[in-house]
């Protein structure tokens, strides 16, 4: 409890900090921005430091950059008197509601952790691993743990991030873990509400929004319940693999903060947020009264969400499309049609261009010393199956596509009744055709976007961001069904990269636009009484529908009767004592960058299991994945062979210069070692013990 209250407190301070730049960027809306105040203090404190890092030891430069933000904010009370009267008054209440919001979250993310806190299985390893030397570092750009003698080739400021956390917190970094997976989740929650709340005002919609994005699941949970016939238990991972059936994932922001990996796309998942809602705010992007009218957004928030822009990018690279979509439709939105080629439009061109550049520059030592696996964009026609589509996508789309409906009925001319009752008609049965030819998801998505597109020009300028924000979210899963970005998963897995994060992104940016056409569905004064009638009932059940999957998840871990406790490595004491007791020696009696041995092999495994829960540089961890980071490097593989021969040979004479090759300080013989290498263990017999415990022990190499 101790360490939940402190990272608390933590957080929150670092958020009042950051409030005198938000304020000056926000409308009141958005409470000035104030929701957001709290990755944005982690993210331009983690920038100033990694930069810094190139030139001075980390820790000097995480410590030296947290003094500067924490002066800079002080500075922003002290010179700010509308900030002050704000903080002291009507804000005071606002921002207590944001916190509860936040709190909320976090505590329901923190519980959700506690039940299952191991950083074990899937990837997690690949997280700590990155986590652990980013927490141990004094360089940038920062050795890979997994491959001694390198640096990371992944993207690694996201963990950055939060490691930079894990250095001024004081607990340990396998409680740190789940509290950052926790953090995550609780800003999602919050800050989707938030944006909602700036697009409807109200806050039964902002808190709405805060649960379809970060904490209801999908259709497939009810689906599960119907065919089964009773709620438990629940196939947790089959929801996450519902189009194509385990071909693409289909992840949602509930299920990445159960399972628990601390990925690049779901750390980006706060930032992503906060650009959305900056592109939404009217006073950063305003919008005339009239249909005709331009208005150019200020430069301040031109130059903050191209920030925030480079930053996704940098963290994500799956942000880069989706992004530029969205800053081009979002940020432009105060911009007339006509005519074409504006000045306005031509400036905001090359406000684009330079958003894309800067992207670039504002990262480059990161991408100086990276080198990128090839892959290229491609084109093939998916044909998802509209059924399981539906049931990632349909409590979302259902009430946009209502909305949408009856919006371009409404502005059909009135003339001509019978021939746009054909239209319908056509319409109607065209798509049946396509669902019965197994291709409705395209022009289904398209048809949405189309209407969104129409309406967003049409309709009253006030909700063309609200239509904006449906149009970039059709426009990740119209690319989805068409274009693809080739890698080495092979033919039947194609898309399987390309679904996951573009399905992750619409599915945010949806979790705001439902919200927001509910609101429209339920208080427009020109949607039939007999739709809002028949409506709410439909989307309660649907509602319902998603409630199945968390209840469901979170009923079957009760039920597991597991100790409570956000330490990651429990699992490692209760079944691994041994190797624990190892890695806890390590932690506290080696250096940094002392080179350890120990086995290498398969992903998703317990391989790599010193490297990743200590951060000390291992010869060779998952070969799989430094294999994809490196673009199948032959050195990989090299460096897996050799590992088996040290451990195999039957004398040290024959594997003495691969000890001096790697540096190597400490060969470990452990539970996989004993497992994979028995027969040639006893040679280390000669070598000095410097730690050992039952069966595990740690050699040290003169």
């Amino acid at each position: 409890m101790a360490a939940l209250i402190s990272w608390w407190i933590m957080v929150e301070v670092m958020g009042l900090l950051a409030l005198p730049l938000t304020f000056r960027l926000f409308g009141p809306a958005m409470g000035y921005g104030y929701p957001f105040t709290k990755i944005l203090f982690v993210l331009f404190w983690t920038y100033i430091a990694w930069l810094a890092g190139f030139v001075v030891p980390m820790t000097t430069a995480v410590y030296g950059a947290l003094a500067l933000m924490v002066a800079a904010g002080v500075a922003g009370y002290a010179l700010d008197r509308n900030l002050r009267e704000w903080v002291t008054g009507p804000g005071l209440k606002s921002m207590a509601r944001f916190d509860a919001l936040w709190t909320f979250g976090f505590a329901f993310f923190v519980f959700q952790r506690g039940m299952v806190p191991d950083i074990n299985g899937a990837e997690k390893y690949m997280d700590f691993a990155f986590l652990n030397s980013l927490l141990n570092t004094e360089t940038m750009p920062p050795p890979d743990p997994w491959m001694s003698g390198g640096i990371i080739n992944y993207y690694y400021f996201g963990y950055l991030m939060f490691a930079n956390l894990g250095r001024v917190f004081t607990q340990p970094i396998f409680i740190t873990y789940n509290l950052c997976v926790a953090t995550i989740g609780g800003l999602a929650f919050s800050q989707t509400s938030a944006a909602v709340l700036g697009l409807t005002r109200r806050w039964s919609y902002a808190i709405l929004g805060g649960f379809l994005s970060a904490i209801l699941g999908n259709l497939d949970g009810a689906q599960q319940v119907l065919e089964r016939g009773s709620l438990r238990p629940m196939d947790v991972w089959r929801s996450s693999r519902v189009v194509g059936r385990g071909d693409t994932i289909n992840e949602f922001p509930f299920f990445s903060t159960i399972h628990g990996d601390l990925h690049p796309h779901f750390i980006v998942l706060p930032i992503a947020i906060v650009f959305l809602a900056a592109l939404l705010d009217e006073r950063m992007f305003p919008v005339g009264s009239n249909k005709g009218d331009t208005r150019v957004a200020p430069m301040g928030a031109i130059a903050f969400v191209i920030f925030l822009y480079a930053a996704m990018v940098g963290i994500s690279t799956w942000e880069l499309p989706l992004g530029a979509v969205a800053l081009a439709l979002l940020g432009g939105r105060g911009i007339s049609l006509t005519p074409l080629f504006s000045r306005e439009r031509i400036v905001f061109g090359f406000q684009l261009v330079v958003a894309l550049v800067a992207t670039y520059v504002l990262f480059l030592p990161f991408y100086l010393n990276f080198q990128a696996p090839p892959s290229a964009p491609a084109f093939k026609f998916a044909s998802s199956a509209f059924g399981q589509f539906l049931l990632v996508f349909g409590h979302l789309l259902f009430p946009i596509a209502l909305l949408l409906t009856i919006g371009i009925r409404r502005n059909q001319p009135a003339a001509g009744g019978e021939s746009r009752h054909l239209v319908w008609a056509v319409l109607g049965l065209g798509l049946v055709f396509a669902i019965m030819a197994g291709n409705a998801v395209l022009p289904t998505v398209a048809a949405i976007l189309v209407g969104a597109l129409v309406l967003a020009y049409s309709d009253d300028p006030e909700d063309r961001r609200g239509y904006l924000l449906v149009a970039t979210a059709m426009i990740a899963l119209i690319a989805c069904e068409l274009v693809y970005l080739r890698d080495s998963y092979g033919e039947r897995l194609y898309r399987m990269n390309t679904v996951f994060k573009l399905y992750f992104q619409a599915w945010t940016i949806l979790a705001i636009a439902a919200p927001w056409s509910i609101h429209k569905l339920l208080t427009g004064a020109q949607v039939p009484q007999a739709i809002q009638r028949g409506f709410l009932p439909a989307m309660a059940i649907l509602l319902a529908a998603t409630a199945c999957y968390p209840i469901a998840v979170t009923l079957d871990r009760l039920a597991w009767g597991r100790e409570r406790t956000l330490d990651g490595n429990r699992y490692l004491e209760q079944h691994h004592r041994d190797d624990y007791a190892v890695i806890q020696w390590l932690r506290n009696n080696t250096d940094k960058d002392d080179v350890i041995l120990e086995a290498s092999g398969n992903p998703y495994s317990y391989y790599a299991r010193f490297s990743s829960n200590t951060g000390r540089p291992t010869v060779m961890g998952w070969a799989n994945h430094e294999g994809l980071w490196r673009a199948h490097d032959r050195e990989v593989g090299q460096r897996q062979s050799e590992v088996r021969r040290i451990y195999d040979a039957p004398s040290l004479d024959g594997v003495r210069h691969l000890l001096d090759k790697y540096d190597i300080r400490y060969v470990i013989v452990g539970e996989l070692e004993h497992k994979d290498h028995a027969k040639g263990l006893a040679k280390f017999q000669s070598l000095p013990r410097a730690f050992e415990s039952g069966r595990a022990v740690v050699y040290e190499v003169n």
